[in-house]
């Protein structure tokens, strides 16, 4: 007992001690102007360099282990301290505290920090109907040019190929330039994943890019980078997207490319047919049967998905956003389309 409660004290001082440094360094990216890109270009990179090499030395998801052991820790240390409860809740709140730390420092404060799109063109990016269907047909064209359907890679083939599409993405966008750790298929967790609408998550606690390993083979190159994206600090899902895009258009790999036209399709596409049914029913009937059917594969797997849990998620997802000055909510993942058209059209991203 003794020993107990001498411990006790240690823990809420190391507790208020990771909160007010957590809490201090979220403001100061909020209210010091440059301290988040500092923080991003300095201190974050090392340790992506450092943890993100660590939990890369696995081949299984070190995110999804520890979601899946730490409630058992948790539930089995309040059952051993049943009669000093107050001991247990002092290891959970230090436990929160130590994921709060973790969240701020390799997560929160990248939030704000500069983007990589101009800001001022992309709020000003006005596009007509008809650059929207030229855009599209170029897509159509690029998904001819892709051939027949690939074998989307898998494993170890996947991860290797993401990491060296963005390291070739990086060679003409600096900020891009750093370390990148393999990114994790989820394998317990990934029909969870499924049943609320999720294609793949950052885990600021082990700094890794999780995808679900669940979703049809095209959107696990594009997810892949997307992850990734965000290990090099830039958190807007829209820009997130728009990366994850452009590292899988120009890969060396061919159904990296594909991967990325078919999602290009899939949005842009998407926009035509809202605005023009006529002109995008015309372009859908020159795509090759096989990338048809890839999209339609696609669609069904996530409206078959489509659930009360999807549903909450997006509500939360929605709220995450918003309380991180990403006022757009989850309407920030649409904005690949115009970012899409801005690189087509040849409006450059700020980090040139």
């Amino acid at each position: 007992m003794k020993r107990s409660e001498k411990r006790t004290p240690k823990a809420i001082i190391i507790s208020i001690i990771l909160l007010c440094i957590a809490e201090a360094l979220l403001f100061a990216a909020k209210n010091a102007r440059g301290f988040a890109e500092w923080y991003s270009v300095n201190i974050y990179s090392l340790i992506t360099a450092s943890m993100g090499r660590l939990a890369g030395t696995v081949p299984f998801s070190v995110a999804e282990a520890a979601s899946c052991i730490l409630p058992l820790i948790i539930i089995a240390d309040i059952v051993r301290c049943r009669r000093r409860l107050g001991t247990a809740f002092m290891h959970i709140a230090l436990i929160l505290s130590v994921l709060f730390f973790l969240y701020a420092a390799n997560c929160g404060i990248n939030y704000h920090r500069n983007t990589f799109v101009d800001q001022e063109s992309l709020s000003h990016a006005k596009f007509t109907e008809e650059q929207l269907a030229d855009f599209c047909e170029y897509i159509t064209g690029q998904i001819e040019d892709c051939g027949s359907s690939p074998e989307y890679p898998q494993g170890k083939g996947l991860s290797d190929a993401a990491r060296l599409s963005m390291n070739k993405l990086s060679d003409n966008y600096p900020s891009l330039r750093g370390y990148y750790p393999a990114p994790k298929q989820l394998t317990l967790l990934s029909r969870a994943f499924s049943n609320m609408g999720v294609s793949g998550i950052y885990s600021p606690f082990t700094v890794e890019a999780n995808i679900n390993g669940e979703m049809p083979g095209m959107e696990k190159p594009f997810t892949s980078c997307h992850e990734l994206s965000h290990l090099r600090g830039y958190m807007n899902e829209g820009e997130a997207n728009y990366i994850g895009w452009l590292a899988c258009i120009e890969s060396d790999d061919p159904s990296f490319n594909r991967s990325g036209w078919l999602i290009a399709w899939m949005h842009a596409g998407g926009a035509l047919r809202r605005v023009d049914p006529g002109r995008y029913e015309k372009l859908r009937k020159r795509l090759p049967s096989d990338a048809v059917s890839e999209i339609e594969k696609n669609s069904l797997f996530w409206s078959s998905h489509e659930t009360k849990a999807s549903e909450v998620q997006d509500r939360v997802n929605d709220a995450y956003l918003k309380a991180n000055d990403q006022k757009d909510g989850i309407q920030s993942y649409g904005m690949l389309t115009t970012l899409m058209l801005m690189h087509y059209y040849g409006h450059e991203s700020s980090d040139q």
